[in-house]
């Protein structure tokens, strides 16, 4: 995949060079700040990430607002983050354990189970006093599309100039340039 995605902490200053995040199991994934690296004679190279909540958080608005479909990494990204297992997700998705296994292998993952999880993680990101407004909005959509006889619905995404604002500190990288 050649797509980059950067991400900053707000308010602070956008120099050093870009980590590569790596532990979110997505290898287009950058931090420009937010982190600090020491090298510990003992444990060797320690990387330590602020508010790592916030930044899953923010990972996870920029994969669900992608017009392309989920690979399997970003699938499987989504669902660790949500806190499911293989098996309870495929309950939720009513397919078996080995399919939500293929998918974040990388086979095909049909429309249904894309948008499927991305409205779960948009449900598990709002704010439980928010939550009802979400779901409105997502019913209205689904009507609409039904109404207007759309063979498929619009992506559930969020959306805006910026992240949420229950997303606190990180954000997306809109043409940062680190010196």
């Amino acid at each position: 995949m050649s797509e980059r995605a950067e991400f900053h902490v707000m308010g602070q200053p956008l120099d050093g060079t870009p980590l590569r995040y790596t532990a979110s199991g997505l290898d287009y994934v950058y931090l420009i700040n937010g982190f600090t690296v020491e090298d510990d004679p003992d444990y060797g190279r320690i990387v330590s990430i602020q508010a790592m909540d916030d930044l899953h958080k923010a990972i996870g608005l920029h994969i669900i607002n992608q017009q392309r479909g989920l690979t399997g990494p970003e699938f499987r990204f989504l669902r660790k983050q949500m806190g499911f297992k293989q098996a309870g997700l495929a309950v939720r998705l009513g397919v078996d354990v080995q399919t939500v296994a293929n998918y974040e292998k990388g086979k095909k993952i049909p429309s249904t189970s894309d948008r499927f999880m991305r409205v779960l993680f948009v449900l598990w990101i709002t704010p439980a006093d928010t939550r009802a407004e979400v779901v409105k909005d997502l019913t209205e959509m689904v009507q609409q599309a039904r109404s207007k006889r759309v063979k498929s619905a619009p992506r559930p995404t969020m959306s805006g100039d910026g992240f949420p604002a229950f997303v606190k500190q990180w954000q997306m990288c809109v043409d940062c340039h680190t010196t």
